[in-house]
């Protein structure tokens, strides 16, 4: 068989079998996928993280880039750890922090990433800085997702995500700047509590009680739609 005869069969095969998925909000469920037509399928909250300097940071050097990038990828990967999502690098440049519905609220997943921000520009902000520039900024929605894995390979078990709220945390995240670095969807803002809408500060010696987001129009998929942004945080160990 032809190098191009065989991927003819795959392709082939592929396309004419019945795409199988198993609903569930338990990421162990993927270990049991093939990288065949496949998929399990959950509803979740989605934070996407985009780090948004990674071009300026490749003219000064690759090997600093990736320095930043494994920065980046440690810290999130203890706050999945510490608060229950499941981290996937998505690229390059960006991370996708997914927290299954059954188990985790909007309110919860919202509350993460004002304290992630924390981390990064406060906790944090020596450490990267002393590398370049500290620029990011997150996106977050709900709904539907799927994940099929994307190799069978036992050191390279990687599943691709798929969905339409990835999307619109993509799209949100992108419109975000500094000194904003939180940004959700009007879904994600009307499911949030009141203790995450709304904070006290002094205005003129006098606490008053101030609004966190600012609502931005933008279109997705030429659709006229609302943000909230924020540049509020709060650090993981307040509770204490």
């Amino acid at each position: 068989m032809s190098f191009t005869q065989e991927i003819q069969e795959k392709c082939t095969s592929l396309s004419e079998v019945e795409f199988d998925y198993t609903t569930t909000s338990d990421f162990h469920a993927a270990d049991n996928l093939s990288d065949d037509c496949n998929a399990i399928v959950m509803e979740a909250t989605v934070i996407y993280l985009e780090i948004k300097n990674i071009n300026l940071l490749l003219k000064t050097g690759k090997r600093l880039t990736s320095r930043v990038y494994k920065l980046y990828y440690n810290a999130l990967k203890r706050v999945c750890q510490e608060t229950g999502g499941h981290l996937n690098c998505y690229s390059p440049h960006s991370f996708l922090l997914i927290y299954p519905k059954s188990k985790f609220d909007m309110t919860y997943v919202v509350d993460v990433a004002l304290k992630t921000t924390n981390l990064l520009c406060v906790e944090l902000k020596d450490c990267i800085e002393r590398h370049g520039h500290n620029n990011f900024s997150m996106g977050i929605d709900n709904g539907n997702i799927l994940g099929t894995k994307t190799s069978n390979d036992i050191d390279n078990n990687q599943i691709a995500w798929f969905g339409n709220c990835i999307e619109k945390a993509i799209t949100i995240s992108g419109l975000c700047q500094r000194p904003f670095f939180v940004g959700i969807s009007g879904t994600v803002y009307h499911h949030l509590d009141d203790s995450l809408k709304k904070t006290n500060k002094r205005i003129l010696g006098i606490k008053r009680e101030v609004d966190i987001w600012t609502r931005v129009s933008y279109l997705f998929q030429n659709v006229k739609k609302h943000l909230y942004q924020t540049n509020f945080h709060r650090a993981f160990d307040a509770d204490e």
